[in-house]
């Protein structure tokens, strides 16, 4: 027995120690039957991994006639985009194409985008990108189909658990128009509270991740989070196609641009998926492959956070108990056992939100959401002195600029206590060097010291007109934009 035990020891350590050299992208198969997909990788075909999507949703009808070679052309795009969540666990050099074949266009956007995307984990794990990301085509060059969708104006919009899609839906209503949710992975309760209240029907794709990446996860491999959206965006082609959609909305703001750090050539952004320049390549990369007519963009893109915040606390408070921001709970292991409260208090974004969402609601109606007052956390002083940008950088979470937790908090002191406290507004109460008599939470008192004294109603009146501004972003079509806006 004492034998069997070292040796099975010494496989698992095999397992831990194991490099790989190569990743292949496998192969791809589609059952017309029943919608489903599944994809294969593998790292120098000896680890191997298969993931399942499934798109058929009986509530909502298919097209007739499905062509299997524009199919084919989807969900090789796909393939390539789902492939992150594995390769991740131990980056190489060489990405070995073997479903289909990648032009020089193709293997340059893939790259701009892999490099950008994976941008914070490899800063993180010291990984640089100078030999990563070499495509290599085992195929020999393929002719492929696009579709083109007639005219039709439907709309799918996906959901998380955001406030941004609930203003988007909230948008699209008041201008009368009709629309379905789209949900991939999972329906929670959120979720279904959202179609519920919106009235809206929800179109599901659900997915089964290899088990084999759970198994590599728990020893030695990496292990990082995947910004859902890039899959998302993909999955979406399959779904327009399958079911006849010609705009997909999301939800992404213009505070999404802005990058934490730059590091090598590379200014990483949490939430380059999420920006304009992502966005526009890839409606450029999918109207030269996928669809010329197919339009995918961010109805939000003409606002900053802090006037999308406005607009959900001011008209739509219907959705206060069912709307998160906070990704802590909703991992992957967590998904569907997150807690109640749906807010850990702890990370980045419930910060943000929380700061954010303070000017415009009352005492009682922002500690309905988050069971307390996270100004007063003293433990959270390090993670808002980065979100205020006073030390060390912005966090990797989906949070925005510093100017617009800076003219929260400007504008919380002056709505919800009083405005003695704004000495900065007055040179002769700014030289007094001294808080007012009015009792404030803590970090709002460091807010006051270290930020709000070293600025002028001008630094203020500045930051106003740059984040309540509307600005024209030309990547909504002009049609919708004329009906919504």
């Amino acid at each position: 027995m004492y034998i069997i035990f070292i040796l099975l020891n010494l496989n698992h350590y095999k397992i831990i120690m194991q490099k790989f050299s190569k990743f292949y992208f496998k192969r791809f198969e589609f059952d017309i039957s029943n919608l489903k997909a599944r994809f294969h990788y593998s790292f120098d075909n000896e680890v191997f991994f298969e993931e399942l999507i499934d798109f058929k949703n009986d509530s909502f009808q298919v097209i007739e006639n499905i062509d299997k070679n524009i199919l084919d052309n989807i969900l090789f795009h796909l393939h390539i985009a789902l492939w992150i969540s594995y390769y991740k666990l131990f980056p190489t050099n060489e990405l070995l194409v073997e479903s289909w074949y990648l032009d020089d266009f193709q293997i340059n956007f893939w790259k701009k985008f892999y490099i950008n995307w994976l941008g914070e984990f490899l800063y993180t794990n010291k990984i640089s990108p100078k030999w990563l990301f070499n495509f290599v085509n085992i195929k020999e060059k393929v002719s492929i189909k696009s579709f083109y969708i007639e005219k039709n104006k439907k709309i799918l919009v996906p959901i998380w658990w955001w406030k941004d899609s609930i203003v988007t839906i909230e948008l699209l209503k008041k201008a009368w128009l009709n629309f379905d949710l789209f949900v991939f992975w999972k329906i929670d309760e959120l979720k279904q509270a959202t179609s519920d209240i919106s009235w809206k029907k929800i179109l599901q794709v659900s997915r089964k991740i290899s088990n084999k990446l759970f198994e590599l996860n728990n020893i030695w491999y990496y292990n990082w989070h995947v910004p859902i959206t890039w899959i998302i965006a993909f999955s979406m082609q399959v779904i327009s196609y399958l079911y006849d959609y010609e705009y997909l909305i999301l939800s992404n703001e213009k505070s999404a641009n802005f990058w934490n750090i730059l590091w090598e050539w590379v200014n990483i952004n949490h939430q380059y998926s999420k920006s304009l320049d992502f966005e526009k390549d890839f409606s450029n990369y999918v109207s030269k492959y996928i669809s010329k007519n197919v339009k995918y963009f961010s109805l939000l893109r003409w606002m900053y956070e802090l006037k999308i915040s406005e607009l959900f606390s001011i008209y739509w408070k219907k959705y206060f108990k069912f709307f998160s921001s906070c990704n802590n709970n909703f991992k992957i292991n967590n998904i569907e056992k997150y807690s109640k409260k749906f807010w850990c208090n702890n990370c980045p974004k419930c910060a943000f939100v929380f700061s954010i969402l303070r000017p415009y609601l009352s005492f009682d109606e922002i500690i309905n959401i988050f069971w307390e007052d996270l100004y007063e956390r003293r433990d959270l002083e390090k993670l808002f002195r980065e979100l205020l940008w006073i030390s060390g950088i912005k966090p990797f979470e989906c949070v925005w600029e510093a100017e617009e937790v800076i003219y929260s908090m400007y504008l919380t002191l002056d709505r919800q206590y009083s405005k003695e406290v704004l000495l900065s507004l007055s040179e002769k109460e700014q030289k007094k060097g001294k808080l007012s008599n009015v009792k404030l939470p803590y970090i709002l008192e460091i807010f006051i010291k270290e930020v709000l004294n070293k600025m002028n109603k001008n630094d203020f009146d500045d930051i106003e007109k740059k984040l309540f501004t509307i600005y024209n972003e030309d990547i909504i079509p002009i049609e919708l934009k004329k009906q919504v806006f």
